[in-house]
């Protein structure tokens, strides 16, 4: 099960992805301003938000995985 996936980061207000400037490192406690709606987001929030999807998704993909499995299995 060697699968990649990309999670956007985005706007805690408007759900847009945020977009970055070139070459700019962000650090805990940074500001993100959002292109679409103007406000900043906390660089941890929208971190840990993204985390929470792309562990959903780890969690979803297993379980569809393993289901499988075992379907296939008892057979």
């Amino acid at each position: 099960m060697d699968k990649n996936y990309t999670i956007e980061v985005v706007c805690l207000f408007c759900d847009a992805a945020l977009k970055v400037e070139e070459g700019k490192e962000y650090q805990s406690g940074d500001m993100i301003e959002c292109s679409e709606c103007g406000e900043s987001n906390d660089y941890d929030s929208v971190l840990d938000i993204a985390e929470e999807k792309g562990v959903e998704l780890a969690k979803n993909e297993l379980e569809k995985e393993l289901k499988s499995t075992f379907k296939n299995l008892f057979k």
